[in-house]
């Protein structure tokens, strides 16, 4: 049985760094933060998973500086494991934690290429789960999955564990991934199909949370799958300015970080957009008690997936790309619109 335990997003400022040495201060921050979050939570209950966002620990200097894959994976991309999971997995270890989080890495199979990855720490203080992002924001640099497609089912294999891993845990089944991807109902549906109780989505930027969409997004990912939804989102922004004084840009990062019960309630939520943390309960055993017994609100049971495998018999974005900047990304992004509006599927606009 696994007993209610506290979660906590963690909710902190990012310092703009440009060598990776740099990144240690925004991680000692961050361990100062789960010092006290720890502290206060666990007066509740026990604190047993800690999410944090993505770029907390980088910063975003790639897309920031319009850096280029072989640049960032020299000199920016970080080893998993490596010293910068060592030092989460020290106050993982610390607290008797499981830790979740986000690192631009690169993989020795994919030289001059980095991979957005959510990586878990647990509480022994190893890296027991990766997960690569497999959908860009426009102005990333980084390569997916499906960007390497045929090398990726050659090395993985073709599953839903090669794409959306979930790590099985002693405090339910963990999945997710950052950024824009949360916008894909598809991703986290493959997520649950393969196990998910828990979701995890880290970050969105503004101006797309003052709109409320990532906490729509959020909530309606959770209710989809039947599946607790952790949500940190970044900080303050911090920028070094040319005078040597630095530019704190509160609301850059978005801030109202979230946890979302099962069936869609917010059980916690941020109103801040600097640094902070929420926590809420976790209660795996009711999660599954509701997927065992509900009718509504429950609805994997209920799948028609032979209507809906039609979706995808044609290819959209097509896959095995080489990296590209802005405009190679722009470039292809209209050529994938020609081909939507001769398929029928978009309808071009008036003419003057």
């Amino acid at each position: 049985m696994i007993d209610p335990y506290m979660a906590v997003a963690l909710q902190t400022s990012v310092h703009h760094v440009t060598k990776r040495d740099e990144v240690k201060k925004n991680l000692t921050h961050i361990g100062n933060m789960i010092d006290l979050a720890v502290h206060m939570c666990s007066i509740e209950l026990p604190v047993r998973l800690i999410a944090l966002s993505e770029g907390v620990i980088q910063g975003f200097v790639d897309e920031i500086m319009g850096m280029d894959q072989p640049s960032y994976a020299k000199t920016m991309a970080a080893d998993i494991p490596g010293w910068e999971t060592d030092m989460l997995g020290e106050k993982a270890q610390q607290h008797g934690v499981y830790i979740i989080a986000q690192l631009k890495s690169k993989m020795p199979e994919f030289p001059d290429r980095f991979f957005n990855t959510v990586f878990i720490i647990d509480p022994q203080g190893e890296v027991i789960h990766q997960q690569r992002k497999n959908v860009l924001l426009f102005v990333e640099h980084c390569t997916t999955p499906h960007d390497v497609y045929d090398e990726w089912v050659a090395l993985y294999g073709d599953s839903l564990e090669s794409f959306f891993p979930v790590a099985k845990t002693e405090i339910g089944n963990i999945g997710g991934t950052v950024g824009v991807e949360g916008a894909f109902p598809e991703s986290y549906r493959a997520f649950a199909m393969n196990g998910a109780e828990i979701l995890y989505r880290g970050a969105l930027p503004e101006p797309w949370v003052s709109r409320e969409i990532y906490q729509v997004q959020n909530r309606a990912r959770a209710m989809d799958n039947t599946c607790y939804m952790l949500a940190p989102n970044g900080g303050s922004l911090i920028m070094p300015g040319p005078d040597g004084q630095s530019t704190v840009v509160d609301g850059g990062l978005g801030g109202r970080s979230s946890i979302v019960s099962y069936n869609g309630d917010v059980l916690a939520s941020s109103t801040e957009s600097g640094n902070g943390y929420i926590a809420a309960e976790i209660n795996i055993e009711a999660l599954r008690n509701y997927r065992e017994t509900a009718h509504i609100q429950n609805w994997i049971p209920f799948l028609r997936t032979e209507l809906y495998s039609k979706l995808y018999e044609k290819s959209i974005w097509p896959k095995n790309q080489p990296p590209m900047d802005q405009a190679g990304t722009n470039k292809l992004f209209r050529k994938i619109l020609d081909d939507l509006y001769e398929r029928g599927v978009y309808t071009k606009k008036s003419k003057n």
